[in-house]
């Protein structure tokens, strides 16, 4: 158990190691393998449209942004900036704003890009990650409206080398 001092609830100011214990607070965290999840924002988009994710981070300027889909390594990343301000690959593409702001559009959506990504910024000791779950339908008319919920969400952490932490009924559970 890590416990993480963030004052900006993206990046660990301080960190201790303790027994497994899990809380969560807007100020102060104890997170299971320095992973803190705070939020999840839903979207819901027609198959065949597109979508723009807005990511904000503090003090990320400078740093490599990217966007994946599953644990954040290899494969899973699926457009990073690698130093450049805006990159298009296939249809994925990030515009870096150079203030810790950055979107990332998904163009020609297909029911198979329904899932949870996770916007990330590249950190010199942990990367840092906010979490987006999209839903794409034939038809939003027979859907409920886009939804998002009410907390910060950041994540702190290499996802594939800590595993996955979800926000379930207000519980954190480790999935590996």
């Amino acid at each position: 158990m890590t416990f993480c001092l963030s004052l900006d609830h993206a990046t660990c100011l301080f960190l201790w190691s303790f027994p497994p214990v899990i809380s969560c607070d807007f100020t102060v965290c104890f997170c299971l393998t320095a992973l803190c999840v705070v939020v999840s924002a839903v979207t819901k988009e027609v198959v065949g449209g597109q979508v723009t994710v807005g990511c904000s981070f503090t003090l990320a300027g400078n740093n490599n942004k990217y966007f994946c889909k599953g644990t954040c390594s290899g494969g899973d990343i699926l457009v990073e900036t690698n130093g450049s301000k805006n990159v298009s690959q296939g249809r994925y593409s990030i515009e870096d704003k150079g203030d810790g702001v950055f979107y990332v559009t998904i163009k020609n959506l297909r029911k198979s890009d329904s899932g949870t990504y996770w916007c990330g910024v590249e950190r010199s000791i942990k990367d840092t990650y906010q979490e987006e779950h999209l839903t794409v339908t034939d038809d939003l008319s027979t859907t409920s409206p886009n939804t998002s919920s009410t907390l910060p969400n950041h994540v702190s952490g290499r996802l594939s080398r800590a595993g996955m932490m979800n926000l379930s009924s207000s519980t954190l559970t480790n999935k590996l």
